[in-house]
């Protein structure tokens, strides 16, 4: 489904140039949770931007079931995936309800939007009684939860989450996984998850990169319920989860 290749990206601070990715190769298959883990700076959001073309890349290509992506062309990869930030609040209109957000993205559905919108609230655990609120009027939680619900109702292929689980708490955060979880059982969707929180992904998905300073060290794929890296840095990180664990 998605096939992101040799992809590189710099920034430029004066004369001093810094490569934040490196060769990036990554692919997530139809129906697959894809997690990408690292630390702070290590490019997980850098990349997030460059395969939606937020942002170009200075060399490397992205596919997108076999047809190539580029910011000229676009459109129509924004009707198949969706990207969830990891800021909830900022990413709504504070002078919108709940109801105006979520039939902003709909405005050239043809067919009844508030309907469809209706059908949708269930799947992310929301209420009618939620149209009516402005975001400043609703819990973290149910901030993300409307965040979700704006990307699904364009019914994407690929979802890629950057971060939306950080700023919530332990118990709203594996609410939020959950969900992620039944829906890519009921609709079939691909996830992207992009995360520092190790439990987290090691939960979620089914295969994960390990990103360090621009670069995929390593890649594991789930087995029998468990990761096993060969990279030591990926070892050590996912090391330090392992034995916080036993502590507990």
């Amino acid at each position: 489904m998605l096939d992101v290749s040799n992809v590189s990206k710099s920034y430029f601070s004066g004369n001093h140039k810094q490569k934040i990715l490196n060769e990036i190769n990554l692919t997530v298959r139809n129906g697959e949770i894809v997690g990408v883990v690292g630390e702070s700076g290590s490019g997980k959001s850098t990349l997030a931007r460059v395969v939606m073309q937020l942002e170009s890349a200075d060399t490397g290509s992205i596919a997108f079931n076999g047809q190539l992506v580029t910011r000229k062309n676009r459109k129509w990869f924004y009707q198949a995936s969706q990207l969830i930030f990891q800021n909830a609040s900022a990413a709504l209109s504070p002078s919108w309800t709940v109801r105006d957000i979520l039939l902003e993205p709909l405005r050239t559905m043809k067919g009844n939007r508030e309907a469809h919108i209706r059908r949708m609230l269930s799947k992310v655990k929301l209420s009618e009684m939620h149209l009516h609120k402005y975001p400043s009027e609703l819990s973290g939680g149910e901030q993300q939860r409307v965040n979700l619900l704006r990307s699904l109702l364009m019914e994407p292929e690929l979802l890629i989450c950057d971060e939306i689980i950080s700023n919530l708490d332990r118990l709203i955060q594996r609410e939020i996984i959950d969900l992620l979880l039944e829906l890519n059982q009921e609709m079939g969707m691909s996830i992207l998850f992009i995360a520092h929180d190790l439990p987290a992904v090691m939960y979620a998905c089914d295969r994960i990169y390990v990103m360090k300073d621009g670069q995929i060290v390593d890649e594991s794929v789930k087995t029998d319920g468990a990761f096993h890296f060969s990279h030591s840095y990926a070892k050590q990180l996912f090391d330090s989860v392992l034995g916080k664990r036993m502590k507990e």
